[in-house]
């Protein structure tokens, strides 16, 4: 009889656990053990690196260092370099990154000086971006937790 009790409770503990730990995971056990966290966006070329509000034309900023930035500015070992469309994309592994500590305590900063992609800027100071989750794809059994930059602020 006890042992039909201890068994009982250990099946109630592992249900109650089960979607604790999804939630913590954000996919689940398998899905972190075969999934990625993908920060991906867009830098333009303006004194915000962002899209002009106004509706014109905005011009990409091609090659430019995107870097994420943890904690109290230390560089993690994840950075992308932009391409000519101005894209960006950095691939993290779950396993070393917990998404809420990403979300809250990393930002997105673009080290490459303005006047890169255009002299006639002449402003100094870095791009800086806090995170946003967007959404998580599944494709088989890899889930890929996708992350954007929120708006970039220059910091002089």
């Amino acid at each position: 009889m006890a042992l039909k009790c201890l068994f009982f409770v250990s099946l109630l503990v592992v249900g109650l656990a089960t979607p604790l730990a999804k939630a913590q995971l954000g996919a689940g056990l398998i899905g972190s053990l075969l999934g990625l966290i993908r920060i991906q966006g867009t830098v333009f070329c303006t004194t915000n690196g962002n899209i002009s509000d106004n509706g014109s034309a905005t011009p990409v900023f091609p090659n430019a260092l995107v870097q994420l930035q943890c904690g109290t500015g230390n560089v993690v070992a994840a950075s992308g370099r932009t391409n000519s469309l101005g894209i960006f994309s950095i691939l993290l592994d779950p396993l070393h990154f917990l998404l809420s500590p990403l979300l809250n305590n990393c930002k997105l900063v673009v080290n490459t000086p303005l006047s890169t992609c255009n002299s006639a800027m002449g402003v100094d100071g870095i791009l800086s971006s806090p995170l946003q989750l967007i959404e998580n794809t599944v494709s088989g059994l890899l889930t890929i937790i996708n992350i954007i930059p929120l708006r970039f602020n220059l910091i002089t």
